[in-house]
């Protein structure tokens, strides 16, 4: 009872506050949006969803814009921690993986090489790797969140929606920014940015960032001592941009990158353990592992990028050139002991190159027109030490995995807006995705004979169209209807036991209808969508093992694809400035995400009478509950600024809620459990509500300022990841409470 009192209470909210302050939050495009206005005391946000810059009430689907200073009050750090302030998103980590879910749509596989279903560009440069994902937000401009596929103009697997992320762009007069903070885990963190002119037509921007953290996971003594999981966040941004003629600009980029969180790769067992596991040396309190070989999770990112813009009389060309190596590594100690039992080390390299050209025409009376073809080219291969999996004693038994994937693939779309009347429009568009996967594989080592090389091709192609109506009730005021439809690639797994196991999983596809509401007013904003998806062959993946004896046993991933899956649900959102100085925000979102008939699937049952995990179960799980998908989920956040000692003093506070959902293992209890158990899923999170503060003054030259911050005040305690093997149930803790200072000066 007490559960549901508060779910209402926060929906009820969000009928009287916000969710993005209308003076703050800021739409973007290749550079900084400014907001501006048009009539009195109506704040413009400009958002590119339609690959054109557009004013948000006025686009016919549902969008998340943010500013980088509402993701700051919020005390948002990362990736991970956007569904804090938008409503309907998760980002979860599988692994070394990071995943995010939009609406219940999401990844269920987590090997290197795999696509996330929704896709995360940053400054219009698309972003493919599951790893590089968990990166902090350095240098931010601005967020988008696309609800719902994005199969024209956003399209490359994009099924869930798409997360675009705007960095700040070179200025036309000096700016720039440091700041450093310490916190709880001995926590530092720097950043820099400057920019400015370095000729009257030439301009530069340079950003920095550091985060080093010694983590708030231990060893268990006595074996071991010291940090379990130190976290390193690394990244350097620079931009020239240059105008080479009156109408066409050329902006340069290099970017690097490093991400080192070895969280999601701890497999320390916690329940439901084995016999033979519960004699062995390892951790039993929850905020301690224990491993004997490393674990580590870190990816490094080297780009460069090209961007030009021409405008032309009928419109504006402009060209997104890119290229990216990414290298990964992932190591674990897979019993999670400090036995010398089985463990696992992956290393991969993978490069990037990608064209899109986009022709944004305006020329045409009644019709905005956006017509594009993009090229994408990704090489993503093992490297010493290969895939290596190694059991026994010192390493005694070891199985490499040679593999190398190429991906070729093609897209044309063309999307337009009709202007039937000054009140009514209408859109169409669509893309055809046409794309070719070779994966080359081999095994050596003690389970050789198993994976000859085996050489294996696959094709996928798809036309997905979108379609929607907007009508202009009231200035400023828009109901609209959208139907569209998202197209997932096939694709090969990358490590394998055996050549039957080398074979592709089907397309992902999904098809969308939404009626939404959106309006901006003079104080507030406000908007409200309904959704329905129809979800079909969402990639899936099951445990299987290897052994060589019934004590040598080594884990492998085997990939297939989920049924139909049926989604729906209702969100809102709504910002306030009810005065100077006050900015009131909140989201709510309700979803049903359920699988549709499944009763063949595979899982990780539980056997009541011994205690212990079975794997391999067959279990129904017809209508169970989509990964990352909780029927209820809401965000308030209120930040005030009042004028204190000459200065200003700025106080904020983000809570976020979400209902209990399965963070990555679909698994039941099964029919070992008993009746009552049997059809329950098993590795769920409760529900839990985080909780985010901070004070910062500013001096009266607003370029010093000091502040304090809190987040995850209340120290919830929560669960990272979640899962079981044949040892046992396994689970990472995610961040607990953390404070810390910060001091900055900006010009």
């Amino acid at each position: 009872m007490n559960r549901f009192l508060g779910k209402l209470a926060l929906m009820g909210g969000v009928a009287v506050i916000g969710f993005a302050p209308p003076s703050q939050a800021q739409g973007t495009g290749s550079s900084q949006s400014a907001a501006r206005a048009d009539t009195p005391n109506v704040t413009h946000i400009i958002v590119t969803a339609q690959r054109r810059q557009e004013r948000l009430e006025d686009v016919p689907s549902s969008i998340v814009a943010v500013s980088a200073e509402t993701i700051e009050r919020a005390g948002v750090v990362n990736i991970q921690q956007i569904g804090s302030i938008a409503p309907g998103v998760q980002v979860n980590q599988a692994g070394g993986a990071t995943q995010p879910s939009i609406r219940g749509i999401t990844s269920l596989t987590n090997q290197v090489g795999f696509e996330n279903n929704v896709a995360l560009y940053i400054d219009g440069f698309y972003a493919p790797d599951m790893i590089a994902l968990n990166s902090d937000l350095g240098n931010i401009a601005d967020v988008q969140v696309l609800k719902g596929p994005q199969g024209t103009l956003y399209g490359r697997n994009a099924t869930g929606g798409a997360i675009l992320i705007s960095t700040l762009a070179p200025s036309k007069t000096y700016t720039g920014k440091a700041e450093i903070s310490y916190g709880s885990y001995d926590t530092l963190t720097t950043s820099a940015y400057i920019s400015g002119p370095l000729t009257d037509w030439l301009r530069f921007g340079l950003a920095g960032y550091l985060r080093k953290t010694d983590g708030y996971l231990d060893f268990a003594e006595p074996t071991r001592s010291g940090n379990a999981a130190p976290i390193k966040q690394q990244s350097i941004r620079s931009k020239v941009q240059a105008d080479l003629a009156s109408n066409f600009t050329a902006t340069l980029g290099f970017n690097y990158g490093l991400s080192s969180d070895p969280r999601g790769n701890l497999f320390t067992p916690r329940d439901h353990i084995t016999p033979a596991t519960a004699l062995l040396p390892r951790a039993t309190d929850p905020m301690e592992m224990s491993y004997n070989y490393r674990t580590a999770n870190r990816a490094k990112v080297y780009e460069g990028t090209l961007k030009l813009e021409w405008n032309t009389d009928i419109g504006t060309l402009t060209s997104y050139s890119g290229y990216a190596r990414r290298n990964s590594r992932q190591d674990f100690d897979t019993d999670g002991t400090y036995a010398d039992i089985a463990s696992s080390e992956n290393s991969y390299r993978e490069d990037t190159y990608q064209q899109t050209l986009d022709y944004a025409i305006n020329a045409i009376n009644g019709l905005d027109l956006v017509v594009g073809a993009s090229y994408y080219n990704d090489h993503t291969r093992s490297t010493p030490p290969l895939h290596q999996t190694t059991y026994g004693p010192n390493r005694a038994f070891s199985f490499y995995v040679d593999s190398d994937l190429r991906t070729e693939a093609f897209a044309f779309y063309a999307d337009g807006t009709i202007h039937l009347s000054d009140a009514l429009s209408l859109s169409l568009g669509g893309r055809y995705s046409d794309e070719t996967k070779k994966i080359e594989m081999v095994g050596t080592g003690a389970l050789a004979t198993l994976l000859p090389l085996t050489v294996r091709r696959a094709s996928f192609d798809k036309f997905t169209p979108r379609a929607s109506l907007r009508y202009e009730i009231a200035p400023r005021t828009n109901v609209y209807a959208s139907y569209s439809q998202g197209f997932r690639s096939g694709t090969f797994p990358v490590a394998v036991g055996a050549p039957s196991l080398v074979i592709p999983v089907r397309p992902e596809t999904i098809t969308s209808y939404e009626i939404g509401f959106k309006t901006a007013q003079s104080f507030f904003r406000f908007d409200a969508a309904a959704f329905y998806y129809r979800d079909k062959d969402q990639f899936i993946s099951l445990t299987s093992q290897i052994c060589t004896s019934p004590t040598n046993c080594t884990f492998t991933s085997v990939l297939g694809n989920a049924p139909k899956a049926k989604v729906y649900g209702l969100e809102a959102q709504l910002s306030a400035t009810p005065i100077d100085g006050l900015n009131i925000r909140a989201g709510a979102s309700y979803l049903h995400a359920r699988f549709g008939d499944f009763p063949n699937a595979v899982g990780t049952g539980l056997n009541t009478t011994t205690n212990t995990n079975v794997l391999n179960q067959t279990q129904d799980w017809s209508n169970k509950q989509l990964p990352r998908a909780p029927d209820f989920s809401g965000n308030v956040g209120i930040d005030y600024e009042m004028a204190l000692a000459g200065g200003t003093l700025l106080t904020a506070v983000n809570a976020n809620y979400t209902d209990s959902f399965v963070i990555q293992n679909l698994s039941l209890y099964g029919p070992l459990a008993g009746p009552e158990l049997a059809g329950k899923q098993r590795y769920r999170q409760k529900a839990y509500t985080l909780v985010n503060a901070q004070i910062t003054w500013t001096d009266p030259s607003e370029h010093l300022y000091i502040g304090a911050y809190a987040r995850n005040l209340t120290d919830k305690r929560y669960r990272l990841t979640y899962n079981g093997n044949s040892r046992g149930d396994y689970s990472t803790p995610a961040w607990p409470r953390e404070i810390g200072v910060k001091v900055g000066y900006r010009f």
